[in-house]
Parts: C-alpha cells; sequence; structure tokens
C-alpha cells in the first residue's frame, strides 16, 4: 500500500499562513495525505506544536518535525529533527548539523531562481557532491516547473541518483498535498525506512489554480484584517 506524504509546509511560525494547528487540522480533514513535515524557516517551533495538536487530537496524520534551514549556500531541509536550527554560513555545516540530531537532509528547490521574489533559494549543482539524503524535484510552487525538470534530470543523469521528493511548499494549507511524496506504508516511521531504502517517488501537479485563488483571498484578507481567517473557511 501507498500513502502520500507532504515534506515541505509552513505555518505561522515563520512566513505562512495558518497557524500550525489549524494548518494540521485542515490537512487532516481535507486531504489524503498521511504524513506531513513542517518545516518552517529557521525554527522547528512551529512543527512541535503542530505534532503535539495531531496526537492529542488523534488524528489520521503524522507530523514530522521539520525546519527549512537557511544558509548561504542555499536552503536545506531537516526531516526528523530533535531541536530548532540555527542559520548557517554553508550547506554541508547544515547537513553535518540535521545528521548530528538523526535527521535527514532534503535539497529543497535546488535550482529555483527567484530567491529575489519569494526567499527561494536552492543550492544548485550542490547535490552532486554534499551527503543529502534526498532532493526536492517536485515543488509546488507555480513557478518552478521547469526547475523541478531541471532538477530531475540532473539527479539521475549527472548527480548521485538521491531519493526524490514532491512537496507542495505550502504557506497555506488550501494547497497542501499539490506536490506530494509517495512512499510504501501509511505512517512517518514507514515513511523514514522508505527514503533510507530509495523508494519514494515524487507526484502531484503545481499549485492548482482554484486553491491560488484561495491562497490569494486570504492574504488579501490577512493584510487587511491583521489575523489569518479560520482553517474550514470556505
Amino acid at each position: 500500500m501507498y500513502s502520500k506524504a507532504d515534506t515541505h509546509i509552513h505555518t505561522t511560525a515563520s512566513d505562512g499562513m495558518m497557524s500550525p494547528e489549524d494548518t494540521v487540522a485542515y490537512i487532516a480533514g481535507r486531504t489524503d495525505l498521511r504524513v506531513i513535515a513542517i518545516t518552517d524557516h529557521d525554527t522547528a517551533e512551529g512543527a512541535f506544536v503542530a505534532r503535539s495538536y495531531a496526537q492529542r487530537n488523534a488524528l489520521p496524520l503524522d507530523v514530522i518535525v521539520g525546519q527549512e534551514v537557511s544558509t548561504n549556500e542555499g536552503d536545506v531541509v531537516g526531516l526528523f529533527l530533535s531541536a530548532t536550527l540555527p542559520v548557517y554560513d554553508t550547506a554541508a555545516e547544515a547537513i553535518k548539523a540535521i545528521h548530528a540530531q538523526g535527521g535527514l537532509a532534503v535539497a529543497v528547490h535546488p535550482f529555483s531562481r527567484w530567491a529575489t521574489f519569494n526567499n527561494m533559494k536552492g543550492v544548485g549543482s550542490k547535490i552532486f557532491e554534499l551527503p543529502f539524503d534526498g532532493v526536492e524535484v517536485r515543488n509546488g510552487f507555480p513557478t518552478n516547473l521547469l526547475s523541478n525538470l531541471l532538477s530531475v534530470w540532473l539527479n539521475r543523469m549527472i548527480g548521485q541518483r538521491l531519493p526524490e521528493f514532491g512537496g507542495s511548499d505550502s504557506h497555506a494549507p488550501y494547497t497542501a498535498g499539490q506536490a506530494w511524496t509517495e512512499f510504501p506504508g501509511r505512517n512517518a516511521a514507514d515513511f523514514r525506512q522508505a527514503i533510507e531504502c530509495g523508494r519514494v517517488r515524487a507526484g502531484g501537479p503545481l499549485w492548482t489554480t482554484p486553491n491560488l485563488i484561495r491562497v490569494a483571498r486570504l492574504l488579501v484578507r490577512r493584510r487587511g484584517l491583521h489575523q489569518p481567517e479560520p482553517a474550514f473557511s470556505d
């Protein structure tokens, strides 16, 4: 049995639009995801809150503690973390720190060229040489269509043939799961085993137009009211 994971989700703990609790509640009730990773920029605190909320409410969703770690060479997502990590100068330092916590390091949107537009910066050719545990080849942000294709080709033809991930890069849960990672099993432990055995595969579209509209409406309302709308509002 294959399940879906989304390994790249943001909340209000960094630059997301909904709280960790609302994000998890929406995803558990409205998507077919079985595993998610909360990966806020430079903090794991939102992920701890999200995991606690899911466990406390017995939701059918495993939450991995993650973080999108900033480095001067590009962003690195740490999965299965035990504490927040600082900003690092190099991607190698970030990977070493993630591994020291027993976590896994993923190169996200490695060839994205939209750093000045949306704070999205990839590590580029570092995926050829550094000890990453996986590479995100399907990032859900709409501008990454070509860079996604480039990531797949370079990873398979020139790089290390790293396990390939899909992540929505969702900043509002409406777009969660619109890029995912398929794996055999149902929970976070199965997912980690699949990564380590190279049995994951990226799937899904980019953010769909209806949900882009919902995100835009939420962004407008948030700026106007200075607070997010409830997670289950239509």
